[in-house]
């Protein structure tokens, strides 16, 4: 039971689920034994996480910290509706830490539970006002929940902690505009095309920019921009942007432009593709 044990303590989580396995041959209900098997497999991925864990907490029912790395497991197995009766078990069984809170939200949402993953949230944002996890799963869940005004505050909350934080101030950037909070918006975009230094990108926050200015009527800032706009565009997106904005402001164009929802249209497909970008780029 040792060499388990050591070998888990010392991070080889490959030896110690292979000694706590065979260990459990002889000695099936060994809590020590079941704890380690299923923590282990839970770091290595393996499908038998869940099955040592739930015996282990048959054993010892009220054991939180079990039960938490139970949760954990199941969410990992794709059991949500189990983990979430987990982590509930757990935060009956002590006080929940803010990272419980947050975990037990992110299932809870994946359950359909929006308002209910929002409110562990706001508990576990109320525990840990310096903490980022909070904010950022109320900021992703209150936008997807059509809580537009909270999420930006949330956003704003993020921005305080982690100004340099790009996918923060992209949130901030699109929540601004959609609230109208126009001048917030242009302040966010103007920070993003100097934060952002991938030379790609840029384009994007010009193209925020753009938006930002059609949308409060000031239609030559639209123009020079979309000017600007294609001094950086190789791939010719701005192309219909630049194509209504001469026909807006001089009544005239070289063809037949783009409708006002075709340029809409266009432009919230940048900031969208300019979001996936950045949320692929922080998947290992």
């Amino acid at each position: 039971m040792e060499e388990p044990g050591r070998s888990y303590e010392a991070g080889d989580y490959a030896a110690a689920h292979s000694a706590a396995v065979a260990a459990l041959a002889e000695r099936p209900d060994d809590l020590t034994l079941l704890r380690i098997a299923g923590r282990s497999a839970f770091q290595l991925g393996l499908d038998d996480a869940p099955d040592h864990l739930e015996r282990a907490v048959a054993l010892e029912p009220d054991d939180a910290q079990t039960l938490h790395d139970l949760a954990l497991a199941l969410v990992d197995a794709g059991r949500l509706g189990e983990a979430v009766d987990a982590f509930r078990r757990v935060i009956k069984l002590r006080p929940p830490e803010a990272s419980e809170l947050v975990d037990l939200a992110y299932a809870s949402y994946a359950t359909g539970a929006g308002e209910e993953a929002l409110g562990y949230l706001r508990e576990a944002n109320l525990q840990a006002p310096g903490g980022l996890a909070p904010k950022r799963g109320i900021m992703a869940i209150a936008r997807r929940e059509g809580r537009p005004g909270e999420a930006l505050d949330a956003a704003r909350e993020v921005l305080e902690l982690a100004p340099d934080d790009i996918s923060a101030l992209l949130d901030f950037a699109d929540l601004s505009l959609e609230l109208e909070r126009f001048d917030d918006a242009e302040k966010a975009f103007r920070r993003l095309r100097t934060l952002d230094d991938e030379p790609e990108h840029e384009l994007y926050s010009v193209h925020g920019l753009i938006e930002t200015a059609l949308r409060r009527g000031r239609l030559r800032q639209a123009l020079d921009l979309a000017v600007d706009a294609t001094r950086i565009d190789r791939l010719g997106r701005t192309t219909d942007v630049l194509t209504y904005a001469v026909a807006t402001v001089f009544g005239e164009a070289e063809r037949e432009g783009p409708s006002r929802d075709d340029v809409d249209r266009l432009l919230g497909e940048s900031r969208a593709e300019h979001r996936r970008l950045h949320e692929e780029a922080l998947v290992v």
